[in-house]
């Protein structure tokens, strides 16, 4: 079953990359709910998910999967991200200034029957697999 849930995971995470959102959304349940690292920022339903799944294709960020942990039918997932923005301060039109924006990403994506049915993000990897009652050996 883990298999099967980081192939799915993986399956989305290309259709991402691809900004093919047709594909995500047939792999969404109606009702995905999606925590956010505040509790507040929860998104309920297929719909809400794709409009910021949209928003974040158009920020046109690169990502990469650092890791992809199955537990049943739980993916542990660990992701850089990263874009290049313009200086807004300067107009020419090959800038020689601009800001590397980079980051991480950490979530426990919850899969039933083909389908994502939960995304829960955390602050970092560690704290990803302790949810899943697991120790990072990776220090």
């Amino acid at each position: 079953m883990s298999q099967d849930a980081v192939e799915l995971f993986l399956r989305g995470y290309r259709a991402f990359v691809a900004s093919d959102l047709e594909a995500i959304e047939g792999m969404l349940d109606p009702d995905v709910e999606w925590v956010g690292v505040d509790a507040e920022a929860t998104l309920v339903s297929r719909a809400t998910v794709l409009e910021v799944l949209e928003e974040r294709v158009a920020e046109q960020y690169h990502v990469t999967v650092d890791r992809a942990i199955g537990i049943g039918d739980r993916v542990v997932v660990s992701m850089r991200f990263s874009r290049v923005e313009p200086d807004p301060t300067d107009e020419r039109p090959l800038q020689s200034r601009r800001f590397y924006l980079v980051g991480r990403y950490a979530a426990v994506v919850h899969t039933q029957d083909g389908r994502v049915v939960r995304v829960e993000e955390h602050p970092h990897l560690a704290a990803a697999l302790e949810a899943e009652g697991l120790e990072d050996e990776v220090a």
